[in-house]
């Protein structure tokens, strides 16, 4: 560094939701942020979720009695979870240690990390929302979890009932109450629970992008369009390697997804992260109108009206970051959509593959790194990154501004993989 060289007053590492949220979060605080990423806001792992904000979620995915599906991941390449068999030596470390974390005991702990940062979602967004504009992208219509055998529905009695003592508002509907609120749907669905306070967001990219040009035009916030490569931390500041130069900051905030894992390797810290692979398909033009996010609960799939169409989204696939995407999923998914809305028209159709990035406790990892408070941690959410972005963008200022409200990010500290 030279004398001459300016300093960033905090950098964000990841333009997708976490980061967005992180840095509205900083700018109200008055901070001037410097957001960077590989890609343009919103087209990383935010791009292809179903767009649901679902603050009734209460629990892990790593639960006790889940090792009896793990025969069916390894050998069944049409499960709802699937492990490709090139990828298991690598994997095999993060899912014994899912399997651990299925425990009694440190589902439980999960559990509560889990409910913190849900619960309170939606009235954490509302000045996320307003600051973005985004109020015509995000609806409050409720969701419904689907249900085509009777089997399928008597295996979800025991999480009706968690989330019931947990005070999670939810209706149970038969096969003609569930007409009322999607008439399209197919007939083979005989049980539904519908959960009037979830919401859903109708095209995740722009709402990412409304955060972040917000970020710019109301706060002190730049884009820097740039490869992150490393971060080295000294004594009254952080280096930002990039691919176009170093940056100096006072703070960083490391939101960059399945990437924080390298990041991260290179501060001394192995850190977890798996990815799930995730697929969607985009089709225009389908003939049918949709309310909001429906999720098939035997299969682990969503449809979802977004961007003039329908989405189809769901499954995970443990398969590393460099396997091509395997096309069988897409055909799956693509026969589940026509299985849920037979009407369906599906001549127009678009691709995509993403990594959520996983923690084996389904907690993210958030709040500074022990010893230095100027690097903070916003990475690791999973399935629930669209939900949990609201808490952990709050967190995040929280942070950055004193290591004092530690018991704010308390469940959620790296230090728990030290």
């Amino acid at each position: 560094m030279t004398n001459h060289q300016p300093i960033d007053d905090v950098v964000v590492i990841g333009a997708g939701i976490i980061g967005a949220t992180a840095a509205f979060n900083l700018v109200q605080q008055g901070r001037k942020v410097t957001i960077i990423d590989r890609q343009a806001p919103g087209f990383g792992c935010s791009f292809g979720n179903a767009g649901g904000l679902s603050p009734g979620i209460s629990f892990p995915l790593a639960m006790p009695g889940i090792y009896k599906h793990l025969p069916e991941w390894l050998v069944n390449p049409a499960s709802p979870v699937t492990v490709l068999w090139r990828r298991l030596p690598a994997a095999l470390p993060w899912l014994l240690k899912f399997l651990y974390e299925a425990t009694p005991a440190r589902s439980s702990v999960a559990a509560e990390g889990v409910r913190k940062m849900m619960r309170n979602s939606l009235e954490d967004y509302a000045p996320i929302i307003k600051f973005a504009g985004a109020e015509d992208l995000v609806h409050r219509v409720g969701q419904l979890y689907l249900y085509s055998t009777d089997q399928g529905f008597a295996d979800e009695q025991a999480g009706l009932r968690a989330r019931a003592d947990l005070g999670v508002e939810q209706t149970v509907l038969n096969a003609a109450e569930l007409k009322d609120y999607e008439p399209a749907l197919s007939d083979i669905f005989k049980h539904a629970i519908y959960f009037p306070g979830h919401g859903h967001c109708s095209n995740p990219q722009q709402f990412v992008e409304r955060i972040v040009r917000a970020c710019v035009e109301k706060g002190d916030a730049q884009l820097v369009q740039q490869d992150v490569t490393a971060i080295l931390p000294s004594r009254d500041h952080v280096v930002i390697k990039t691919a176009g130069g170093d940056r100096i900051a006072k703070q960083v905030v490391i939101a960059a997804g399945i990437h924080s894992k390298t990041l991260m390797q290179g501060l001394g810290w192995r850190v977890p992260l798996e990815s799930h692979r995730g697929y969607h398909l985009q089709l225009s033009d389908t003939g049918v109108h949709a309310n909001r996010n429906v999720m098939w609960a035997e299969r682990k799939t969503l449809v979802t009206p977004i961007a003039g169409g329908l989405r189809v989204a769901g499954t995970a696939e443990i398969g590393g970051l460099e396997a091509a995407p395997t096309a069988r999923r897409f055909d799956q998914l693509l026969q589940t959509l026509k299985e849920v809305y037979p009407a369906a028209q599906t001549d127009s159709r678009k691709e995509w593959m993403g990594h959520r990035p996983c923690t084996p406790d389904s907690l993210p990892v958030i709040g500074p790194v022990p010893g230095n408070d100027r690097i903070i941690c916003a990475f690791g959410h999973g399935h629930i990154g669209l939900t949990g972005a609201s808490f952990t963008g709050r967190a995040v200022a929280l942070a950055a501004q004193s290591a004092s409200m530690a018991d704010t990010w308390r469940e959620f500290s790296i230090s728990r993989f030290a």
